[in-house]
């Protein structure tokens, strides 16, 4: 079942948002295929985890939780760690394929997943980049904001979506990310169109876990 499909078919992905410890934690629906059903779950950990880790701050310039470096190799500590944060998240959910977090030999040094904009071309090259204008996100998606290789950029996690009523195309999405003032911030539920994390910073569109 293809994406679009399966949201067409569910309405509305959200089935729900509670309060779980002043934590803010959202239930996704399942699709009904067996492979579906397991990346959705994968998907809903990517969203837990970040959820949990709303308010985490580093402690010094770019000294942020030791546990997003813990996660794998290659990881950089200190560094500007939107994309370590992005990382980590859908590691310790399971998602299976994902940005290298060190360049391969021979390669730009811009071409591993600490440089925010790398999502976008590592998603373009991959099959799971989603342009801005498509309007096709689901929870867990990495969201970039600015066009490779921009230095001015950022990236963060899709953990709420709303759509119309065809259940095809967003309206809103709500984001957690890394490194936003120093710390993990929760947003509020923002319109698709103008989406930003600043006034240079422009979303270009979504990377999928899947």
């Amino acid at each position: 079942m293809t994406r679009r499909a399966m949201r067409a078919a569910l309405g509305v992905v959200l089935a729900g948002a509670l309060l779980i410890g002043g934590s803010p934690a959202l239930v996704l629906a399942q699709p009904g295929g067996v492979s579906d059903q397991a990346q959705w779950r994968i998907r809903q950990d990517i969203v837990d985890n970040a959820l949990r880790e709303v308010g985490a701050r580093e402690t010094n310039a770019n000294y942020y939780p030791q546990r997003y470096q813990e996660i794998g190799q290659g990881i950089l500590r200190p560094a500007e760690w939107c994309g370590v944060f992005v990382n980590w998240a859908w590691t310790s959910a399971g998602v299976p394929d994902r940005p290298s977090m060190r360049p391969a030999p021979g390669t730009s040094v811009l071409d591993q997943g600490h440089w925010a904009t790398y999502w976008q071309k590592w998603g373009k090259a991959n099959g799971r980049w989603k342009d801005i204008a498509e309007r096709d996100v689901a929870p867990g998606d990495a969201v970039v904001y600015g066009n490779y290789p921009d230095m001015h950029a950022h990236v963060g996690l899709v953990v709420e979506v709303k759509y119309d009523r065809t259940g095809r195309k967003a309206t809103h999405v709500r984001t957690v990310e890394g490194n936003f003032d120093d710390r993990v911030v929760y947003s509020k539920l923002r319109k698709i169109e103008g989406l930003n994390a600043g006034k240079y910073l422009q979303a270009s569109g979504f990377v999928s876990p899947f």
